[in-house]
C-alpha cells in the first residue's frame, strides 16, 4: 500500500548567542510519515533525489517532492541503509544484509533478497548489525556490536560487552558476490560507519568497558581497536579462549590508537555514524571534513583529520548544539542540494520517540561562520587555520590559547576520566602574514595525548569572535618520529 502525504517544513532559527551561528546555518524540522514514531536508523539518497530511510521498528520509507511512501516493512530492527546502483536498496538487519527489490517500479518492495547471512547472532537485545555503506566497486561495509547486560553463563546485571558468537564486535565487508569478510576487531558498539574523501573507512565507538571515552577509529583490514572480547574469533591470538585476561601490555601493543577521542560528556556520550562533507562548498567551508551526531546530546561534532607518519589524527569541535536541534541523532546524510539531513532515534534516549518527529536538516545560508577550520601539527606546536582572516589590528599578544594536555587510560573499566593532565603555557603565538592562521608554539609535545585548546581574544575583520573557541586534538604521532 502507498501512503502519500505532503512535505511540511517548520523552521526553527538558532538564537543561542554564544555560538553566533544564526547568520550561517539554520535548522528546519522536516515532515515524517503520518502517525509514525520515526526512529531513524538509516538514510540515503538515490541519484534522482529520492530520500530513503529505515526505522528501528522495521519499516523502510521513501520521500520525493513532499510525498511519503512505505517501501517495505517487517524487517528485524534494521540499523543501516544505503543505495547502490539504480534500483538497489540495501539494509543491514539483525540476521542478514538484505536487498529490497521493486520489480515493477511502483515504489513498493516486491521481494527481499538475502545478500549475506554468514555472520552470527543470538537472542541478545544488543546485537545490532550497524551500517551500511558501499564503496565504488560494490563492496558493502558495516559493524557488528557486542552483546550486552548478561554474560554467556546467564549472569545478569553486567554492563560489559562480550562476543558470544563469531565476529561480534568486528567491522565487516560483504563483497558483491555476498562473501562475508571480517575486517577489523575490537569495536564495542560502533553505531555506523563512513568513508572520507579518500575512501578510507571510519567508525565511532561508544564509551564502555575497554573504551575510555567515545572515539573515532580508522578501520584498516586486520586492525585491532581495543576491546579484547572480539579476539575470541582471531585464530592467531594465543589468548583467544580468555581474551579479557590477556596481559594489558600485550593488548596495548596490538591496539591501533583512535584517530580522535571525543571527551565524554563534553562532546559525545554515544556517537552515531560519521558522514563526510562531499558537497564541495554547498554546506560551507568544511568540505572533506567529517560530521557525527550524538544519540544522547542535541549535538553534532565536526572532525578535521590529518595524516602524520601515515596515521590519522586530528581535531574535533562542537559544530551545532542548541535548542532548535533535537536530541537522539543517529544518522546523517547530505542532500543533493547540500543540506545536512538529521535522522533522530528518539526524544532524548534510544527507545522513546514521538510521532511526527524524527527528521531535521541544517541548511547553510551562504555566510561562512567564523571558526577554527582545522588544526595542523608542526614540529614545535600547532597551526590553527581559520575560516576568515583575522582583524588587521589584532596583535599576537592579545591572543590567548589556554592549553591542557591529558590522556585516557586503556583498560577494562567502563570509561576512564582524563588523566596525566598538564596545563601548558605556549612559548609563542605567531599570526601569519595573510592573517588566516596562527602558530602556537608548544614546548615538549607528547605522543598519545589529547591537547585541549580554548582560543580567546581572536576577532575577524568585522569584529566577530569565534563561533566556537574550544578544540581537542588527538596527537598519536609526532612529525618525522
Amino acid at each position: 500500500m502507498k501512503n502519500l502525504i505532503p512535505s511540511l517544513l517548520i523552521i526553527f532559527f538558532w538564537t543561542t548567542p554564544l555560538l553566533k551561528a544564526r547568520e550561517s546555518y539554520r535548522v528546519e524540522s522536516l515532515s515524517t510519515p503520518p502517525g509514525v514514531v520515526c526512529e531513524v536508523t538509516g538514510l540515503d539518497y538515490t541519484q534522482d533525489g529520492t530520500l530513503y530511510l529505515c526505522t528501528r521498528q522495521g519499516d523502510v520509507w521513501s520521500e520525493k517532492k513532499g510525498q511519503w511512501n512505505r517501501f517495505a516493512y517487517g524487517l528485524h530492527e534494521p540499523m543501516g541503509l544505503c543505495i547502490g546502483k539504480e534500483g538497489e536498496v540495501y539494509v543491514s538487519q539483525r540476521p542478514e544484509i538484505t536487498q529490497l527489490i521493486d520489480e515493477d517500479g511502483d515504489n513498493i518492495c516486491d521481494y527481499q533478497k538475502t545478500i549475506c547471512a554468514d555472520f552470527s547472532m543470538e537472542t541478545n537485545f544488543h546485537q545490532y548489525t550497524y551500517g551500511l555503506i558501499q564503496d565504488r566497486t560494490g563492496n558493502l561495509f558495516g559493524t557488528l556490536s557486542c552483546a550486552g547486560l548478561t554474560r554467556p553463563d546467564g549472569t545478569p546485571g553486567s554492563a560489559r560487552g562480550y562476543s558470544p558468537t563469531p565476529y561480534r564486535m568486528w567491522s565487516y565487508q560483504v563483497t558483491p558476490n555476498g562473501q562475508f569478510i571480517p575486517w577489523s576487531a575490537g569495536l564495542r558498539s560502533a553505531n555506523g560507519i563512513g568513508f572520507n574523501l579518500d575512501g578510507d573507512l571510519f567508525a565511532a565507538d561508544n564509551q564502555g568497558d575497554w573504551v575510555a571515552t567515545s572515539m573515532l577509529h580508522h578501520l584498516n583490514k586486520g586492525d585491532f581497536h581495543g576491546h579484547p572480547e572480539a579476539l575470541r574469533w582471531d585464530e592467531n591470538f594465543t589468548h583467544r579462549k580468555d581474551p579479557e585476561n590477556a596481559p594489558i601490555k600485550l593488548l596495548a601493543g596490538m591496539r591501533k590508537p583512535p584517530a580522535v577521542h571525543f571527551p565524554h560528556g563534553e562532546l559525545a556520550n554515544s556517537p552515531g555514524s560519521p558522514i563526510c562533507d562531499t558537497t564541495a562548498g554547498k554546506f560551507g567551508p568544511f568540505a572533506g571534513q567529517l560530521f557525527i551526531g550524538d544519540i544522547v546530546h542535541p549535538r553534532i561534532i565536526r572532525v578535521a583529520l590529518e595524516k602524520v607518519n601515515g596515521q590519522y589524527q586530528g581535531a574535533c569541535f562542537s559544530f551545532y548544539h542548541a535548542k532548535g536541534l533535537k536530541s537522539g541523532i543517529c544518522r546523517l546524510v547530505f542532500s543533493p542540494s547540500g543540506d545536512l539531513i538529521i535522522g533522530r532515534a528518539g526524544e532524548g534516549n534510544w527507545a522513546r520517540g514521538l510521532a511526527g518527529r524524527g527528521l531535521q536538516k541544517i541548511a547553510y545560508t551562504g555566510t561562512d561562520p567564523f571558526e577554527i577550520h582545522r588544526i595542523n601539527l608542526i614540529p614545535d606546536g600547532f597551526t590553527f587555520h581559520f575560516t576568515q582572516p583575522l582583524a588587521l589590528d589584532l596583535k599576537a599578544k592579545s591572543v590567548n590559547v589556554e592549553t591542557l594536555s591529558y590522556r585516557y587510560q586503556y583498560g577494562p573499566n567502563y570509561g576512564y576520566p582524563k588523566s596525566d593532565k598538564k596545563k601548558i603555557v605556549p612559548d609563542e603565538i605567531i599570526i601569519s602574514k595573510d592573517r588566516k592562521s596562527v602558530q602556537v608554539k608548544i614546548p615538549g609535545l607528547e605522543k598519545r595525548k589529547i591537547y585541549q585548546f580554548s582560543v580567546m581574544g581572536v576577532r575577524n575583520q568585522t569584529g566577530q569572535s569565534l563561533r566556537n573557541s574550544t578544540a581537542h586534538y588527538t596527537l598519536n604521532e609526532l612529525p618525522n618520529q
